[in-house]
């Protein structure tokens, strides 16, 4: 009889089973025993229980697992061997071991298959299905550790792990006095640091208590400061020299400085020849030539003042509001240049276009046209500029007794 161990548990398990032909002498398979022949029939037993009947069911040789299925290999090639679906019933959790027994075909000797029913899978590769295990083969990320120099290995000598890089060097955190040595960087330490610090420090923020016997390089003697490689701090003396003071006594150099109404004084007072360069605030205050040196500012905010000249262009017609100059603020002799330069002046030549309104000079050369030289050709009348082309042309209502006349350009 058989035994096979198999994890308890195990779910579609297909066995292959051979059946010997009880008529042989020489061992031979019992072909053709199909799973309704006659008096063909399975049970099973777990300790503890009675034996369970399995009902046998079709099966092909190549089909999906079907509790209870039974079917010949190959009748020619493998006589005697057959496939059998075994019940999950078989390899429930619970028990320890589990037969099974097929008989009762004519010449069928009776097969018997035993099973040791484990907590572990004997066909898990990697963990034997325990799943308190890393599911991950060895020398795997995830994998157990083992003694080695391999990936997820640890070097060990006498029981002591030596690490070759640590890659990762931040979080940690010593719970008691250690002493080691690096030649790398520490991000802060909190406690004490009782060796040397052969690097540089960014920052203490605590007070440091130390002895040293040299300053930047250059030895010393109990407290006092180096003499190479510093400057000595200015005595009194040095520094009144530094800031201007002649005397020991500040309170005599503050009281010599002038005062607020000396100094502005001094400002008003200064002579403003030596002020007039070009761009300077200087340069850019009004002045006056003569001895009368007030310019008075109206309760308007308006400079006063008496204009005795004023350079040529400086007043042009922006400057004027709308009726500030009238006839009351013109001479005589002012209108009379006025009128005289109107009549007299030479208008340039303009005509109006269809429906605008004209200026003067526009009223007055179509006034000419029409008066002077013009043409009429059937039903239109056309006004001549002084140089004898085009100036506008009107439309007559009839070309042999017009009544009306119309602009047309």
């Amino acid at each position: 009889m058989a035994k096979r161990s198999i994890k308890a548990g195990t779910t579609s398990q297909r066995e292959y089973v051979f059946v010997n032909d009880s008529a042989s002498t020489t061992g031979a398979g019992k072909t053709g025993i199909a799973y309704n022949a006659a008096g063909i029939k399975a049970y099973y037993v777990r300790p503890g229980g009675s034996a369970t009947a399995i009902t046998l069911a079709t099966q092909t040789v190549t089909g999906a697992f079907s509790s209870g299925g039974w079917v010949e290999v190959d009748s020619t090639n493998m006589p005697g061997v057959y496939r059998f679906d075994v019940p999950d019933a078989v390899f429930a959790a619970g028990a320890e071991k589990a037969i099974v027994m097929v008989s009762g075909a004519s010449g069928m000797a009776p097969v018997v298959m035993e099973y040791d029913l484990t907590a572990y899978d004997p066909y898990d590769t990697v963990r034997l299905g325990l799943t308190a295990i890393p599911n991950v083969a060895s020398g795997s990320a995830g994998a157990l550790i083992t003694s080695g120099t391999g990936t997820a290995q640890l070097s060990v000598s006498s029981g002591a792990v030596t690490v070759g890089t640590n890659s990762d060097k931040t979080g940690y955190s010593l719970s008691s006095t250690q002493t080691f040595n690096t030649t790398g960087s520490v991000g802060s330490v909190a406690g004490d640091v009782g060796g040397n610090v052969v690097g540089s420090v960014a920052s203490v923020t605590n007070r440091v208590t130390a002895n040293t016997d040299q300053w930047n390089g250059v030895s010393v003697t109990g407290m006092p400061l180096p003499t190479a490689s510093y400057t000595t701090p200015l005595d009194a003396a040095g520094t009144r020299a530094a800031v201007g003071l002649a005397t020991a006594n500040l309170d005599t150099q503050l009281d010599a400085l002038p005062t607020a109404a000396e100094n502005a004084d001094a400002v008003w007072d200064e002579a403003y020849s030596g002020h007039t360069t070009a761009g300077t605030f200087g340069g850019r205050i009004p002045r006056s030539d003569s001895s009368n040196v007030e310019v008075k500012i109206t309760g308007s905010a308006h400079i006063a003042a008496d204009i005795h000249e004023l350079q040529p262009a400086v007043i042009e017609a922006q400057h004027f509001a709308t009726g500030a100059i009238d006839a009351n603020a013109l001479a005589t002799d002012a209108a009379t240049e006025i009128a005289t330069a109107v009549y007299t002046g030479q208008m340039t030549e303009s005509y109006r276009a269809a429906g605008v309104a004209p200026t003067l000079a526009q009223v007055a050369f179509e006034l000419i046209a029409h008066m002077g030289d013009s043409a009429i050709s059937g039903t239109t009348k056309t006004l001549k500029k002084i140089d004898g082309t085009t100036a506008k042309t009107f439309t007559l209502d009839s070309a042999t007794t017009p009544t009306s006349i119309t602009e047309a350009t």
